[in-house]
């Protein structure tokens, strides 16, 4: 939404290739899934980029959730383009929340990292 702010949209955006009922899941798809997608992703980065540097990571993980939350609640304000929605921090918490279990569940469970810098399973 910023991103159009500078620069106009163009017209084929305004076209709905698929159309979708109204429903929960059609308002999920449309409007909460994109904003859990940009988080995981991030978070995902962070994951890799300090891929051996477990404490480094989590910082960078936990200073990007509330950059999220607060570019969230600034769009309470009418200078911050975007419109405020509580499901959109209760998705982004619930995706947070799978991603950190199935990390604890598949990457420490199945890889334990020593402090000689050496993976053994």
């Amino acid at each position: 939404m910023v991103l159009f702010t500078w620069i106009q949209k163009p017209a084929f955006f305004n076209t709905v290739l698929a159309p979708l009922q109204p429903s929960f899941f059609a308002d999920f798809l449309r409007f909460h899934l994109p904003d859990v997608l940009w988080f995981l992703s991030a978070i995902l980065f962070f994951r890799f980029l300090w891929f051996d540097k477990i404490k480094v990571q989590t910082i960078y993980i936990f200073c990007f959730y509330g950059i999220a939350i607060a570019i969230e609640i600034t769009q309470l304000s009418a200078n911050i383009p975007g419109t405020f929605d509580w499901f959109d921090l209760l998705y982004m918490g619930i995706g947070a929340l799978i991603e950190g279990l199935l990390y604890k569940l598949f990457w420490q469970r199945f890889f334990k990292y020593d402090l000689s810098g050496k993976y053994g399973a």
